[in-house]
Formats: structure tokens, C-alpha cells, sequence
């Protein structure tokens, strides 16, 4: 049976309490990092202190993509809730405006899809974690117009500034302005190892319903 949880959210990142477990929600992550495991995952301790220091201390676990593997996951930011399904389990967006099937990734599993940006299909990796800023390769970002600078993190890097750029999005026939910050070049490094230039997750969640079904290959957006 579909589970439904309330979802609170800190700095745009999904946090869940899952039978007292509170937990951040982070796809782009492929792994589940807690305090048992953590020591046995390449920067799985600095991941989940990181995560602690920069965003809610009382952080329990990262949850990251091996646990939805096997589900169904409706991110609903709006709502402020999520709910995940077992495979077999039906679980559907409200009102259906795209879909994208899944693409194949190189080396560490990602959640890709192909996404028309400024005419061109480019492979992004969709990242729940990715609460602050949307990120692209710098030659594709520097296409678009800027769009200010907003301060981000990451668990290797920490805090820094970044760049802003506005790129037009095909969604469902419809084109939608969505900003991309430069990747840092060890996020760039990273990203294209997986064949993506890419990663986006606020600007998709922020604006519509998240279906991420890896079972169906597929992630479907919703209003």
C-alpha cells in the first residue's frame, strides 16, 4: 500500500520522518547513508555531517537512490508531501503535462532524462537535492541570460557563490525559463561521467508534481 509522508521543507530539501527516522530525501544521491553505514560509503561521513551542518542538524539519514530503486516516488512540493509506492502499485501525478522516459546511466546510477533546452535534447540528471540551484556545463549555461548569483553548497566543496543563467525549457510543448547555475568542474566532471550535462531538481519540483518511477522507467511532471 502507497505510503504518504508529510514533508517538511528546510532550504527547499524534501525531510521526512519515516517511523522516527527523520530523513532527507536526495535522488541524486545513489546511496543510503545513516550512522551504521556511513563509515563503509566512500564520503559517507562527510556527506551526512555536511548535510547536518548546512541544513537541519537533527538529520538521522541521507536517503538517497538505492532506496527508491524498487518504488514508486510522487514528490509533491506544494503539498509539502511525498508518497511512495511499491511497484506494483499504482501511483499517478494529478494532472498529467510530461513525460520522459529514463535513460541509462554510465558508472553510478542516476535518475536521467533528455530535456529540449534552447532546441537541443540534453541529458540532465534529475536531483532532489539540488534545492538551491539547477546546474549545466559552463558552455551550455553561458548561453542564457544571466540571472543573478545565489550561494550554494556542496558536502566536498562547501559554501560558494554561483552563477546564474536563464534557459528555456521545452515542457509539454509549453517553453518555461528556468535558471542554471555553472557547475563547479568536480560537478562537471562527475555529471558527464554519467553521459549528462546536467542536473536539475528545484526547478522542476518547485513548479510541478514529480512522478520518479524507475520500476516503469519513466518520470512523469504534473500540475
Amino acid at each position: 500500500m502507497a505510503k504518504e509522508y508529510k514533508v517538511e521543507l528546510i532550504q527547499d530539501h524534501f525531510i521526512i520522518n519515516d517511523n522516527g527516522t527523520r530523513a532527507l530525501i536526495d535522488t541524486g544521491c545513489p546511496f543510503t547513508i545513516n550512522e551504521s553505514n556511513k563509515k563503509q560509503i566512500p564520503g559517507g561521513a562527510q556527506h551526512l555531517e555536511s548535510v547536518r551542518q548546512m541544513v537541519d542538524a537533527n538529520i538521522e539519514e541521507f536517503r538517497g537512490l538505492e532506496y527508491f530503486k524498487q518504488h514508486k516516488v510522487l514528490f509533491d512540493y506544494k503539498n509539502a508531501k511525498v508518497i511512495v509506492a511499491n511497484a506494483n502499485e499504482e501511483l499517478s501525478v494529478d494532472n498529467p503535462v510530461a513525460k520522459f522516459p529514463l535513460i541509462n546511466s554510465v558508472g553510478i546510477p542516476r535518475i536521467i532524462i533528455s530535456m529540449n533546452i534552447e532546441g537541443v535534447n540534453r541529458n540532465l540528471i534529475f536531483d532532489t537535492g539540488a534545492s538551491i540551484a539547477n546546474y549545466m556545463t559552463e558552455s551550455i549555461a553561458k548561453t542564457g541570460k544571466p540571472a543573478g548569483t545565489v550561494i550554494d553548497f556542496h558536502p566536498q566543496l562547501g559554501k560558494y557563490k554561483v552563477k546564474l543563467y536563464d534557459l528555456s525549457i521545452d515542457i509539454g510543448g509549453e517553453k518555461v525559463s528556468i535558471p542554471f547555475g555553472i557547475q563547479p568542474d568536480e560537478v562537471d566532471r562527475d555529471v558527464q561521467s554519467s553521459n549528462a550535462v546536467g542536473v536539475i531538481g528545484v526547478g522542476l519540483y518547485k513548479n510541478y508534481q514529480v512522478l520518479v518511477d524507475i520500476p516503469g522507467n519513466k518520470l512523469v511532471l504534473g500540475k
